[in-house]
């Protein structure tokens, strides 16, 4: 437990940050997006790059099967990536006028 005097001097920091910069203090007590959040980024962000690889390798390598379905597979991740934005983008003003 912190003494009364490093408690008063946190408040009086938090205080000024919150009337300082309100978008930061939103930001930090929001906290850690959940971890199923971030396991589901770090997928797509894999099946991102192995869009892209399946292209290049294909272009590279002749191989026209490979090529076709990263092209295929290109607005699909692009449909993806939007509907995430949006609903953060939606999530995001909901929590601004609640």
């Amino acid at each position: 437990m912190l003494p009364h005097r490093d408690r008063s001097a946190l408040r009086k920091i938090e205080e000024e940050l919150a009337a300082s910069d309100p978008d930061f203090v939103a930001a930090l007590s929001a906290g850690a997006p959940p971890v199923r959040s971030r396991t589901w980024l770090a997928t797509l962000i894999l099946a991102d790059i192995t869009v892209v690889l399946m292209i290049v390798v294909g272009l590279l390598a002749g191989s026209t099967g490979m090529f076709l379905w990263g092209l295929v597979m290109v607005p699909a991740f692009v449909w993806i990536h939007r509907s995430i934005l949006t609903r953060k983008r939606d999530h995001t003003a909901d929590d601004a006028k609640a």
